[in-house]
């Protein structure tokens, strides 16, 4: 190595020849977008920073929902930021992946989110997720809360009480199956109230229920209701 540098080699014999493109005549007339005073009119953004900062604090809400209850200050922060702000709400984060994992421990921010997006083309697959999902006393809250909000449409809350309907008599575990056919019974008497839902489509399915749960108070009394609905012609 020493005999190396005693040579001193010149490293400007070693540069390496780019090809370059040769350049087009350009006149120097056209150079006007170079101009400075062009440029005279740049206003600054200044809410760039704010709405980046912002949106920071939303996403990591929204991330710690998925996994933990927020608080209400946090909840509180998010409705304050996105109740009048598009872009906010559209990049938040909030996505049909995270709804299942946000539902059970913040039924209040999914129905927050919802009735923001009601009007978006994004609404019809939040509802989607409901018929994909397990059946909890969350979910069955959450739709209720929703239909006395901003009214689903008929036929999705018909079809959601017909996935409820199968998703008991799906469940293998007798004392959780007790629990959620409850829920689902006293689901089904309010909107049978309510006139929520289409109850002739679902007369065979609805009397198939509560014979298979007789013994369920709540069924009991869900079974009357139907019963006096089918002989108004309901």
């Amino acid at each position: 190595m020493d005999k190396i540098k005693k040579l001193n080699f010149d490293s400007d014999q070693f540069s390496i020849d780019y090809l370059r493109p040769i350049p087009s005549l350009i006149n120097a007339n056209n150079l006007y977008w170079n101009e400075i005073s062009i440029l005279n009119n740049l206003q600054w953004n200044y809410t760039l920073q704010i709405n980046s900062d912002k949106l920071s604090q939303v996403k990591e809400i929204i991330q710690k929902a998925c996994c933990t209850q927020v608080s209400d200050q946090e909840l509180k922060l998010i409705q304050d930021f996105l109740e009048n702000d598009e872009y906010l709400l559209k990049n938040c984060g909030f996505t049909t992946q995270k709804l299942p994992d946000i539902i059970e421990n913040n039924t209040n921010l999914v129905f927050f989110f919802l009735v923001k997006s009601v009007k978006s083309s994004e609404f019809q697959d939040y509802l989607d997720v409901f018929i994909n999902i397990d059946v909890t006393p969350a979910t069955i809250e959450l739709i209720a809360m929703i239909n006395y909000s901003i009214k689903i449409p008929p036929d999705f809350v018909t079809y959601y009480v017909y996935y409820c309907i199968q998703y008991c008599n799906n469940i293998k575990e007798k004392q959780t199956q007790t629990k959620i056919v409850k829920y689902v019974s006293i689901f089904i008497r309010h909107f049978l109230k309510t006139k929520a839902i289409v109850t002739k489509d679902l007369l065979t399915e609805l009397q198939a229920f509560c014979i298979e749960f007789t013994r369920v108070n709540e069924v009991s009394q869900l079974f009357k209701s139907v019963k006096a609905f089918n002989e108004l012609g309901a």
